[in-house]
């Protein structure tokens, strides 16, 4: 799995720990995801004590290639024509282009109200990317839409 995917994509897959903790290695089924001060702060479908939790700190988390969703692991030209849909906005536009940089990639978005709009494939942003639809849910930062003060 990618560095860098949307922490939605982590809940209700099997996660493998890197390092494997004291019981070795085995899949956690992941109940809840969400972002923390440093990293994500994950919840496992086990009840465990904040101990147990505890040494599972600061580990990487992997996941089988057919349990993430296929526009994630495919390429980024997948994600060329889906609609963005900001969450307070509505309709942005559709992806045109995937820049890919070192650090994540950018969704390069044309619509007719906003013209053209750079969307960094973050957490803090991309909230869903619904393939079933077309559609990828983002919550635009501050900045993102020229001429736009909020």
């Amino acid at each position: 799995m990618s560095a860098g995917l949307p922490l939605s994509c982590l809940h209700g897959i099997d996660l493998f720990l890197v390092p494997p903790g004291p019981r070795g290695a085995r899949a956690f089924r992941a109940t809840s995801v969400r972002p923390g001060p440093k990293s994500a702060i994950v919840r496992f479908d086990e009840d465990a004590t904040a101990g147990a939790a505890g040494a599972l700190a600061g580990r990487w988390l992997l996941a089988h290639e057919a349990d993430t969703p296929t526009a994630l692991t495919s390429g980024a030209d997948e994600l060329i024509g889906m609609q963005v849909v900001d969450t307070t906005r509505g309709p942005v536009g559709t992806v045109t282009d995937v820049i890919v940089t070192g650090a994540n990639d950018v969704l390069v978005v044309e619509g007719p109200v906003y013209g053209q709009v750079l969307v960094p494939v973050i957490d803090d942003v991309v909230e869903l990317i619904d393939e079933g639809s077309d559609t990828i849910r983002v919550a635009l930062l501050d900045g993102l839409i020229e001429g736009e003060d909020r």
